[in-house]
């Protein structure tokens, strides 16, 4: 009781030096077009034939947070449920911005849940289904 919580720091257990998130694609070329080109997420590499697998590597500047998308051939849609990709901008001008691009490029905004819908974010899926979201600040944990 009263007792402030404990500032986060990275798992010493874990020293992981990056972040990769990794979605099978069932249209593959769609998806990597809209994350490389509508929202303009770099290519870092891409391969084919690496274990079975065909894929495009993007990512951040600094290179610490990859997105991996791999293409599923003719496997069903792996996901389920809740599945989001969460992009924290400093403020609304900068997802004013985002939104400018994926106007352009011809994406629109979609139903999104409610806490979104509160606190100035903007949902769009890519071509899989997924949601992408865009809020308009950075998301910091409580006692940081």
């Amino acid at each position: 009781m009263g007792t402030e919580p404990r500032r986060a720091r990275w798992p010493a257990h874990l020293p992981a030096g990056a972040l990769r998130v990794v979605r099978w694609s069932a249209r593959y070329e769609e998806t990597v077009t809209f994350y490389r080109d509508a929202i303009g997420l770099p290519v870092l590499e891409t391969f084919r034939g690496s274990y079975g697998l065909d894929g495009t590597i993007l990512g951040l500047p600094g290179g610490q947070v990859h997105l991996e998308i791999v293409r599923a051939g003719q496997a069903p849609y792996p996901g389920g449920g809740l599945d989001q990709l969460v992009f924290y901008l400093p403020d609304a001008a900068a997802r004013e911005q985002m939104e400018a691009r994926l106007a352009a490029a011809g994406a629109r905004p979609v139903p999104q849940i409610d806490y979104w819908q509160a606190n100035g974010g903007v949902t769009y899926q890519d071509p899989d289904g997924r949601e992408v979201v865009f809020a308009s600040w950075i998301y910091i944990p409580p006692g940081s």
